[in-house]
């Protein structure tokens, strides 16, 4: 249980860095983008409302991991199902970023995490199951 409510607590710290997207100006944004090897950002209200829009969805996530940490055992299928959609939403991020051709550093900071969170929210979960 110990290790299922360790990786629940990871998850929910990870994707609540997130917030700090909701308040950095374009300028920012631009630069921290240019760390990761993108060479252009478009300077568009379409780009930053993904922006913050992605971050808010990220913060709000990491909200419900942290809420799932306190008391796993109390949420049901609700672990299980967080454990699998991390997996899934890493998957669709590693591809996507092979498929649109963005450079690797750029796209496997989210894609790694959420896969491994993913499968050990999952196989702890199924261990402390067992084990009520």
């Amino acid at each position: 249980m110990r290790a299922l409510k360790i990786c629940l607590w990871i998850a929910g710290v990870l994707c609540l860095l997130s917030v700090v997207g909701l308040f950095l100006p374009f300028s920012a944004c631009e630069s921290i983008a240019k760390v990761f090897g993108v060479e252009s950002f478009p300077d568009s209200p379409l780009v930053m409302y993904g922006v913050r829009l992605m971050s808010a969805t990220y913060a709000a996530v990491g909200v419900f991991f942290i809420i799932l940490a306190l008391r796993p055992m109390d949420y049901g299928v609700l672990v299980p199902f967080s454990g699998l959609a991390a997996v899934f939403v890493g998957v669709v991020c590693g591809i996507t970023g092979l498929v649109v051709g963005m450079p690797v550093l750029w796209f496997l900071g989210d894609s790694v995490p959420c896969v491994v969170l993913g499968v050990l929210v999952f196989v702890f979960w199924r261990q402390a199951k067992t084990n009520n």
